[in-house]
C-alpha cells in the first residue's frame, strides 16, 4: 500500500504557524531567545559608531 503524502503549500504553513504563535507565544518568543543570540546578527561596525566619542553617551 503506498504512503499518501499529503502536500504542503505556503498558505497552509502560515496559518499553522499563526495558530501556533497566537497560542503559544511566550514559548516561541522564550525558545527564540534561547537559541538565537542577536548580537551575532549586528555588526561590528554599528557597535564601533553607536559608542563612538563624537556620539552621546551610551550605557
Amino acid at each position: 500500500m503506498p504512503v499518501q503524502a499529503k502536500q504542503l503549500n505556503f498558505s497552509n504553513i502560515s496559518s499553522d504557524f499563526e495558530k501556533f504563535f497566537n497560542q503559544n507565544q511566550y514559548n516561541l518568543l522564550s525558545m527564540l531567545n534561547h537559541f538565537f543570540d542577536i548580537s551575532d546578527f549586528i555588526p561590528l561596525s554599528f557597535y564601533q559608531k553607536y559608542y563612538s566619542n563624537f556620539g552621546r553617551k551610551r550605557n
